[in-house]
């Protein structure tokens, strides 16, 4: 069963069918190759930046996001804002799994930008930085700092 944390208005996001934000902390561990929780302390993982954006298999629903922790995703409103469009943007931007694509990553980003979340994207691309370096992953690292020069930029 499907615990929805909330319903996303579609026509405030631009969406065509219905989106909900859930919250599964064992898949979202799972997707980011995680055993459990206490990495997140470790990593020093802002666990906001762990969501998924998936096609829905359930007829209610045409989209979900899926948080790990619901609660904490909703603390700052900017960085839930710009999270949203950002993986919004992922209907027209798709990324598959295991796959990079900087380019839809910035498409996204714009997205979150045109509709007035500039400042929360800055916030989530901040906190991705400290999140690539604590994990010393020199890629995330290079990739964020395009993005965060594109954001700037744009």
């Amino acid at each position: 069963m499907i615990c929805v944390c909330e319903e996303i208005d579609p026509p405030r996001y631009g969406l065509s069918g219905k989106a909900a934000i859930i919250e599964d902390k064992q898949t979202v561990l799972k997707n980011f190759g995680l055993r459990d929780g206490n990495w997140l302390r470790l990593w020093n993982i802002d666990s906001r930046l762990l969501t998924m954006f998936y096609q829905s298999l359930d007829s209610r629903y045409d989209w979900f996001i899926v948080v790990y922790d619901y609660e904490k995703f909703c603390i700052d409103r900017e960085v839930k804002e710009a999270i949203i469009w950002h993986e919004v943007g992922h209907i027209t931007y798709p990324v598959g799994r295991n796959c990079i694509s900087l380019e839809n990553e910035i498409n996204c980003d714009h997205m979150a930008v045109k509709s007035g979340q500039k400042e929360g994207l800055k916030k989530v691309l901040d906190l991705t930085l400290d999140m690539a370096r604590s994990l010393n992953n020199e890629l995330l690292i290079k990739l964020t700092n395009e993005r965060k020069e594109r954001i700037n930029a744009y």
